[in-house]
């Protein structure tokens, strides 16, 4: 008969316990996992873990759907079985976190090969198609309505070496809040661009991009139009670029009295532009005059690749400003800019912002001087590249009334044709958007940048390397160790 060993019975009993205490333990995780669980989706709470946050909202988009006050419908075109292809899903995904965050907001797939009724009455024309992925923002109460291509939801870059496409970015909260903010207003601005002196152009890239803070871009020419007066107000905005022909008497009085009936104005101005008598007197009513020829940086700081290439300071006076330094690269570059003078003997009624101006080291060279260096006869800096003008004015109908008016130093800063030999760089077309969005009263920074899809790298030095190659071969492995000793010791004791 085998003898009774007292210390292996209670050994088994000590150990039994031990283990029933980690059964029961490791049951009320599991029951509060689970539990846990079922009330994180009963609430609808969402939790992005994404590097870049792709799915949750900014700022600027909460300022958008807690403003509604009509309610919206967001319609996902998605042939049966391709809402979770690689495009597709992410977009689902964040349309479903607007609905979460507003009761106005609601979301609904069609399949537009089992329903092409439903999608031809978006159709601006038989010829246009809307492809699978697209969508379609429909205001409920007004019928007004935006289509966003699937092209619109992502960037894509082309790489040169390779003659490949490749996506980078998702733009798709830009292009979806755009939609619902555009199918919500009242009255939608409108970009009238003056001709008939020989003014430069936008692109369409430009106007494109311009889209996204809903301005529609027209032309307008004073003479072949007919035009004897300009109603202003809030939602119509005239650009000047460039003019290289004067206006006539007749022009220069309809500008200025739509001016000093509270008229909103974008005025894009050239260093080597010629004497124009008509524009100048409409700049110097607001106060201010462009001071032209050659401007360079004397501070390598303050330039890329070249002098004549100043990267501006953004004024912390201006709101404008404030929001470009709160995007994250959104730098500006001016190319051969003309500098924005302020006149002394303006009006107090008139109000003055600096938006851009060049370091201290810019200088305008003497003519007949082009040494990149500064030398005696020339003009020292700062120099102002962009500055807004307002003025409370009253009406012809008796009514009080803002001007607007804005002036860039540049021209071809947001000509993507001459890239070649002007650099344009995102913060250029952002600032002029933003000049837009202020001039109709509404500097509400919608411009939301898109996020990056292309996986970042990380820079280290070889003392970086050093460091955590001896972290995580050596220190990692030693505590490891000395953990397992330690648990070995205390259960041998037990």
């Amino acid at each position: 008969m085998k003898k009774f060993n007292y210390k292996s019975s209670m050994q088994r009993k000590r150990n039994l316990k031990y283990g029933g205490y980690a059964t029961v333990t490791t049951i009320i995780l599991l029951v509060a996992l689970v539990l846990g669980n079922v009330l994180f989706s009963l609430t609808g709470w969402r939790v992005d873990l994404t590097e870049n946050e792709l799915y949750t909202p900014s700022d600027e988009t909460m300022q958008v759907l807690n403003s509604l006050e009509d309610d919206v419908t967001i319609y996902g075109l998605y042939n049966q079985g391709t809402e979770e292809s690689e495009f597709n899903a992410p977009v689902i995904k964040l349309i479903e976190a607007y609905a979460d965050l507003s009761d106005r907001v609601t979301f609904e797939t069609v399949d537009p090969l089992t329903d092409p009724t439903f999608v031809n009455q978006f159709l601006m024309d038989d010829s246009a198609s809307l492809e699978n992925g697209s969508l379609i923002v429909v205001n409920n109460t007004t019928g007004k309505y935006r289509t966003v291509a699937l092209s619109d939801l992502y960037e894509v870059t082309s790489d040169y070496s390779t003659l490949t496409r490749n996506v980078t970015g998702f733009s798709a909260e830009q292009a979806l809040s755009a939609a619902i903010q555009y199918v919500c207003i009242t009255d939608t601005p409108v970009l009238y661009q003056l001709q008939g002196h020989s003014e430069a152009v936008l692109t369409d890239d430009f106007i494109d991009y311009l889209s996204y803070t809903n301005f529609s871009v027209d032309t307008m020419n004073l003479v072949t139009d007919g035009i004897e007066t300009l109603e202003a107000d809030t939602a119509t905005v005239i650009l000047i670029n460039n003019p290289r022909r004067d206006l006539s008497d007749s022009e220069y009085e309809i500008l200025l009295n739509y001016m000093e009936n509270g008229g909103r104005m974008l005025y894009l101005a050239a260093s080597d532009m010629p004497e124009l008598p008509n524009f100048e007197r409409l700049l110097a009513r607001f106060g201010l005059s462009i001071e032209g020829g050659l401007m360079i940086e004397t501070s390598q700081d303050h330039f890329y690749s070249h002098p004549a290439y100043i990267l501006p300071e953004l004024s912390d006076e201006s709101d404008i400003s404030l929001y470009m330094q709160d995007e994250q690269n959104a730098y500006c570059l001016f190319t051969m800019p003309a500098a924005i003078t302020l006149n002394e003997d303006r009006s107090n009624r008139i109000t003055i912002q600096t938006v851009v101006s060049t370091s201290d080291g810019a200088v305008i060279k003497a003519d007949g001087n082009e040494a990149y260096v500064q030398e005696e006869g020339d003009l020292t800096g700062p120099f102002n590249l962009c500055v807004t003008a307002e003025e409370q004015v009253y009406k012809e109908s008796g009514n009080v009334a803002t001007a607007k008016l804005a002036v860039v130093g540049s021209s071809d800063f947001i000509d993507i044709d001459n890239a070649n030999s002007s650099p344009v760089v995102t913060g250029n077309y952002r600032l002029t958007a933003l000049l837009c969005d202020y001039l109709q009263d509404s500097v509400s920074q919608l411009f939301i940048s898109s996020k990056s899809l292309e996986e970042g790298s990380i820079q280290t030095t070889q003392a970086d390397f050093i460091f955590y190659g001896l972290i995580f071969t050596v220190v990692v492995p030693l505590i490891i160790i000395l953990a397992g000793v330690v648990i070995w010791v205390r259960r041998k004791h037990l």
